[in-house]
């Protein structure tokens, strides 16, 4: 609560100090500015046919992934519809707390995660609408910053009128190019976890999302992280495997988990084992199921818990900003993509139907546009209801 405070307080006075060089635009408090502009003039201009090859592909891509999406978004709505669905739709809004809130069409991401995230997805996503724009040689009327209400933003301001005049692949390579950078950021990411958690953390026992009805566990309403099973240590799922395979069905035996609520408590669970539904049936079954590693810290990366912590969170218990970086840049990428009007994906598919039908494509449009917002009002009615 004091980090936000600090920094909220912070933006006021820059906003104060520099009110001079910013203008409002309804709701927007804008900063135009020119600084930038020659770095993605310098790298869009630089290697022509490396980015073209770029364009090309993040056209392709997010064709597709606005297909996906507008799929993904009607097999939403039938789940919601039929009651198959626990999630919907939600915004992301910040929150002072150190845990994220999923409530009725919202989801309240820890402050410094939003707010680093927002960040970070605006400025390549922006960013590399200029680069794509210099290669394509439109002018880069301005470029900066701004707020909507406390949601950073970050723009880069094209001759619109010129853009509407390029040729269709033009514009195509210069309206993906935003999202495509989203899905590149996320890719990285992901990379970089990867890469990271087998050098960071351990496992130290079994987590698993669910489990299943009419099955001991269930009927033991087991609870927490398995790490132990009568006399077997289990820290991988291989330990699992092999504890329950030794010990087979119909034996009564005790599991040891872990609980956290800020610190590790140890409980334990009796229960008889019944056998496989599996092709094993010699391997005891307790009815568990999408089980997986549950990892925690190495010991010698202990004093830099807090920075491990912050950027990876505590696996199988929160999120951290990888996470989260990953998330909002996949998402807000694949979201920004739907066949609306003015989203980046409503004006490529524009494109496309002014090129198939230059007579119908706005009534195409306008009523494709219509559709897709009527189904996202009707997801988030049915997740408040």
């Amino acid at each position: 609560m004091l980090s936000v405070l600090v920094f909220v307080t912070a933006l006021l006075i820059i906003l104060y100090k520099d009110r001079k060089n910013i203008k409002r635009e309804s709701v927007l408090l804008l900063r135009k500015t020119k600084k930038g502009k020659k770095l993605l003039i310098k790298i869009g201009t630089s290697f022509p046919r490396f980015w073209k090859t770029v364009g090309f592909i993040s056209v392709v891509t997010c064709f597709f992934a606005s297909v996906w999406m507008l799929y993904s978004l009607i097999l939403q709505t039938q789940m919601l519809l039929a009651g198959k669905a626990e999630l919907g739709p939600g915004i992301l809004i910040p929150s002072v707390t150190q845990e994220t809130v999923i409530g009725p069409g919202y989801f309240a991401v820890p402050f410094w995660y939003w707010i680093i995230s927002i960040f970070v997805l605006v400025v390549v996503h922006e960013g590399f609408h200029g680069v794509m724009a210099a290669r394509e040689k439109l002018r880069i009327k301005s470029l900066g910053w701004g707020l909507f209400f406390v949601i950073p933003l970050a723009f880069v301001e094209l001759d619109e009128k010129r853009l509407r005049k390029e040729k269709p692949w033009k514009q195509l390579r210069i309206f993906s190019a935003g999202s495509f950078a989203n899905f590149i950021t996320a890719f990285v990411v992901f990379v970089i976890v990867v890469c990271s958690v087998s050098n960071l953390f351990t496992p130290i026992g079994i987590g698993y999302k669910s489990l299943i009805k009419g099955y001991p566990a269930e009927q033991a309403n087991l609870t927490g992280i398995i790490t132990g099973i009568d006399n077997y240590t289990i820290k991988n799922i291989n330990d699992l495997n092999h504890a329950l395979k030794q010990i087979g069905p119909g034996k009564k035996i005790t599991i040891y988990t872990k609980t956290f609520n800020k610190t590790w408590r140890t409980k334990t669970f009796t229960l008889v084992t019944v056998q496989s539904p599996h092709t094993n049936e010699s391997k005891g079954f307790i009815g568990i199921s999408d089980v997986y590693n549950f990892l925690e810290i190495k010991p010698e990366n202990k004093p830099y818990s807090g920075v491990i912590y912050f950027l990876f969170g505590r696996p199988g218990i929160s999120l951290g900003l990888f996470d989260w970086l990953f998330l909002i840049n996949l998402f807000v990428g694949l979201f920004n993509l739907l066949p609306l009007g003015p989203l980046d994906g409503g004006r490529m598919w524009e494109i496309v139907f002014k090129k198939i039908t230059p007579k119908h494509f706005k009534k195409i449009m306008n009523t494709l546009s219509a559709l897709v917002l009527l189904i996202i009002v009707l997801d988030f009615a049915l997740v408040l209801v």
